[in-house]
């Protein structure tokens, strides 16, 4: 189980996703930079933005004094994961990263 506000390798958060029969995404994937994911790095777990009346975005606390980027919702995030599992049961976590960042810039799913 993935709680929320703390941080977590990549791969274990792959392995999470990839594992869980009753998948909760109801979660977003932050980091301390704003760029692609990388094997060697690790994550923070966080809730969804609320959004005010006037449509801003209003982060968790905890992702503000970390001054943390969003980087995924846990759909989007859960998504790209069962689509390579679809199409490359023997995926590594090298071949996940690259279709998560391929999602992340594109919006859209990469072809194995």
């Amino acid at each position: 189980m993935l709680i929320k506000g703390n941080l977590y390798p990549i791969n274990d958060i792959i392995s999470y996703i990839k594992k869980t029969t009753e998948r909760n995404d109801n979660f977003c994937l932050y980091g301390e930079f704003d760029e692609d994911l990388k094997s060697n790095k690790s994550y923070y777990i966080g809730d969804y933005p609320n959004v005010d009346d006037d449509g801003k975005e209003i982060y968790p606390s905890f992702v503000l004094k970390k001054k943390l980027y969003f980087l995924y919702s846990g759909e989007q995030f859960a998504d790209v994961i069962d689509s390579v599992m679809e199409q490359k049961p023997s995926a590594t976590t090298k071949d996940f990263i690259k279709a998560l960042n391929y999602y992340s810039e594109y919006d859209d799913f990469l072809d194995f």
